[in-house]
């Protein structure tokens, strides 16, 4: 074993560590994404409904990604317990 194996295979476990890496944070934008436009899906059938809705999320200082989407994931759950409470109440008063 040479001198330019073992550079060439920390070489190549760094690239492979930062592909990872970049898949992550690609993945976390995109499940921010969706989450902001779940809320935003969901607030629309609330409006159809006649359920006055907000799928916005408001941040008073800067956050990190992974905050909002933690952010909106609680928007969201906010959002289907508004759905589902008003479908039962349809529900039960036919």
């Amino acid at each position: 074993m040479n001198f330019k194996t073992p550079a060439l295979i920390a070489a190549l476990t760094l690239t492979a560590t930062a592909s990872f890496a970049a898949s992550d944070d690609n993945n976390l934008l995109d499940n921010y994404l969706d989450a902001q436009a779940h809320a935003k899906a969901l607030s629309a059938q609330l409006e159809t409904m006649g359920v006055e809705s907000n799928p916005a999320v408001e941040f008073n200082s800067p956050v990190t990604l992974s905050q909002k989407l933690d952010a909106y994931q609680d928007k969201i759950d906010s959002l289907q317990a508004q759905f589902d409470a008003h479908s039962t109440s349809v529900t039960q008063a036919n």
